[in-house]
């Protein structure tokens, strides 16, 4: 039977207007995602799911992007050259909001000298802006056309700004045109809307495997046990504990444990260090360790802060036991307030003794504006004739505000087009260009070939 990882932190990484909440999934389902459908974990991660550590119930850091400024784009930038400061476009990122409780998300790959769709996922939520529901694409480049791939619905508990009482996680069969479950996970809450229990089915390879965790407070309402059992065949079996110790509330220290059904075995561990202010600032995981019948440092996670209490960078670093560790550096920039400016990743060189810029990420911004309300969609824009000399036909029913952007992503027009007004682009010189055109309650986007 296979192991049950420790439960960890699942934060989400907010880029808009919309503030999403934290979400945790249960101990007991982490062990099988590494070896979950594609599908199944891509949905959960634009959804605010994201492990890779064994961090239990704390967020470190703060780059939650608040309402000061509306994100529009991203770029990333890598391979840095030292002497010339040359550097290759990786990846970007578009951002629309076609209302006020909703946000798509567009990703492009730099390829062969220009920006390629990769996949495209939009964001809904409710009047309380707590996510409900996200919708994921792939971009077809043989036929140039989204294609659904995975669907997110979360049911959040009452009014809590971050507690869930269930959510679903579907693929889409394109040969049945249909979807098909993978996840479902359904919660149950105590009057203090503490979490008791949480049932979770996983479609393993085909077969749905039900897992329920249990959990146990103090008298100081910090969850200082998580009971982990599988049930299979009709009966439940005990597969795993977490053993967690609080000071002020704060979680120091999280044991996990295996069982063979008669006996528990230490299988990791964690510890937590925290700034004066009540942020994370050490992280260290263990594992046990057989052969010296004790738990051995594995990762490690230092988290640096700004004299505004804003996560300034992280470093991480890989304990190997018989080779150099393996060290990343993340710093960010801000814009203002908690708004990111830029992202840098460098890696440690033990060869040159110092650290190496690998990439680069930029933040861009617009400013907040007022939106209808009314959920709108993403559609691909019929443009003639395409290739074209300068001047093209858009196929849009109304009014629409109509951006033109370089391969870079660079924004090089916007203008508002009435319905049968073309547009013209003779000004820009022949290439390729990427358009969005928002009408009042639809998204487009297309590609123009000027000859």
């Amino acid at each position: 039977m296979k192991n049950k990882s420790l439960s960890i932190a699942l934060f989400l990484f907010v880029s808009s207007h919309i503030a999403f909440a934290q979400k945790n999934l249960p101990p007991s389902v982490q062990a099988h995602l590494s070896d979950a459908p594609v599908g199944l974990v891509s949905i959960l991660h634009r959804a605010g799911f994201e492990w890779g550590s064994d961090r239990v119930g704390q967020a470190a850091g703060n780059t939650h992007q608040r309402d000061m400024l509306r994100l529009d784009s991203t770029k990333t930038f890598y391979a840095y050259n030292p002497a010339t400061g040359d550097s290759t476009p990786l990846s970007r990122t578009h951002y629309l909001y076609p209302s006020s409780n909703s946000k798509t998300e567009i990703n492009f790959q730099f390829d062969n000298g220009q920006w390629m769709p990769l996949n495209r996922a939009t964001y809904m939520a409710d009047e309380q802006q707590r996510l409900t529901e996200v919708l994921a694409e792939v971009f077809d480049t043989t036929q140039q056309v989204y294609y659904l791939e995975s669907r997110l619905t979360i049911f959040p508990h009452g009014d809590s700004p971050d507690l869930i009482d269930s959510i679903f996680t579907y693929a889409y069969d394109t040969t049945a045109q249909t979807w098909y479950l993978l996840l479902a996970n359904r919660n149950v809450f105590d009057t203090q809307d503490r979490l008791q229990e949480s049932y979770t089915m996983v479609d393993y390879f085909g077969s749905p495997v039900v897992f329920k965790d249990l959990y146990f407070y103090d008298e100081n309402g910090d969850n200082v046990l998580i009971e982990e059992s599988g049930l299979f065949d009709g009966e439940e079996t005990p597969t795993g504990k977490t053993e967690m110790n609080y000071v002020d509330h704060q979680l120091i220290e999280s044991t996990h444990y295996v069982t063979d059904g008669v006996n528990f075995y230490p299988e990791k561990r964690n510890n937590y260090a925290y700034t004066l202010f009540g942020a994370m600032r050490k992280e260290m995981n263990f594992v046990y360790d057989v052969a010296i019948e004790n738990f051995r440092l594995r990762h490690t996670t230092d988290f640096f802060y700004d004299a505004q209490q804003r996560l300034a960078g992280k470093e991480n670093t890989e304990i190997q036991p018989n080779a150099w560790d393996v060290k990343e550096r993340i710093s960010y920039a801000y814009k203002q307030d908690e708004d990111l400016y830029m992202e840098f990743v460098h890696f440690w060189d033990d060869d040159q003794f110092d650290w190496i810029l690998d990439s680069k990420k930029y933040y861009y911004y617009q400013g907040s504006t007022n939106v209808d309300p009314t959920p709108g969609i993403i559609d691909t824009l019929a443009i003639s004739p395409n290739p074209g000399t300068g001047v093209f036909r858009l196929n849009l029913g109304s009014e629409a505000i109509v951006k033109v952007f370089d391969t870079t992503g660079k924004m090089l027009q916007s203008s508002v087009l009435q319905s049968g007004q073309q547009l013209d682009i003779t000004a820009l010189p022949p290439g390729v260009y990427a358009l969005v055109a928002q009408e009042e309650q639809r998204i487009y986007n297309g590609k123009i070939v000027k000859q």
